[in-house]
């Protein structure tokens, strides 16, 4: 089933469930959370046992009739941060309530997933479904780690600093470009049209690099300036790199 948009001007509850060999507990919580709509991150190289708990599944979402949308995915940590978040952005951008399941996945999927929800201030929700028993002997017809659902806990939501979207265009830049030096970021700024020096004088747009730009992004730890003067280098630390990565950008140093 294709991914819905909320409906009626109302906010739809959407859950989001990476999948690993677990069944009712990315189906259970969803359905006893009033959930609208589910999307199922899965790995791209699932075993035979991971694709079947990703079929047991999709015949109970269809069986209660409920919309669903797979995403495969590769298991790695900032890959994963980029997608949860890319589904996060675009429901929240579409009016709706994200519900991020935290407990179906392998552990990798797990801290990726919260990770993404810190990302955003409001309108998303961690939670962990514990299940009532774990199986000793897995059915192979419904093979899952484990069944039922006693209880659902919403994780207390906590928010990171990230750059602004004029902050990221920037070090994106930084990120693609071979010359560091700040002249030359200035020249890069005013081609990709960051800001605009037009009519001023001639110091202004390195005061707006400054302002705008490196001394912010310094702040948080995403930047660092070697040497000094309009020829110092600019340069990412290693947070501003995974920062880019789990933006979908690539960094070419």
């Amino acid at each position: 089933m294709s991914q819905g948009v909320a409906t009626g001007g109302f906010p739809e509850r959407v859950h989001i469930a990476p999948v690993g060999f677990e069944i009712d507990r990315v189906v259970l919580p969803f359905l006893r959370m009033k959930g609208e709509r589910i999307h199922l991150i899965v790995r791209q190289d699932s075993n035979e046992m991971g694709i079947n708990c990703q079929e047991r599944i999709v015949e109970d979402l269809e069986k209660a009739q409920k919309p669903y949308q797979i995403h495969r995915a590769e298991l790695d940590l900032l890959k994963l941060i980029h997608i949860c978040r890319k589904i996060i952005e675009g429901e929240l951008n579409s009016g709706n309530h994200v519900f991020v399941n935290i407990s179906s996945g392998g552990s990798i999927q797990g801290v990726a997933c919260h990770f993404a929800t810190l990302t955003f201030k409001k309108g998303v929700s961690a939670y962990y479904a514990y299940p009532e028993r774990y199986i000793e002997v897995v059915d192979p017809n419904r093979a899952q780690n484990s069944a039922g659902l006693s209880k659902i806990e919403i994780v207390p939501h906590y928010s990171i600093d990230l750059p602004t979207p004029e902050e990221l265009r920037f070090l994106v830049l930084v990120g693609q470009s071979s010359d560091a030096r700040k002249s030359a970021l200035l020249k890069k700024c005013l081609e990709k049209g960051l800001f605009s020096v037009e009519g001023k004088s001639k110091p202004y747009g390195h005061v707006i690099l400054e302002s705008r730009y490196i001394r912010p992004l310094e702040e948080k730890e995403l930047l660092v300036v070697e040497g000094r003067g309009r020829n110092s280098r600019v340069l990412l630390t290693e947070k501003g790199k995974n920062t880019l990565l789990l933006n979908g950008f690539e960094v070419s140093y």
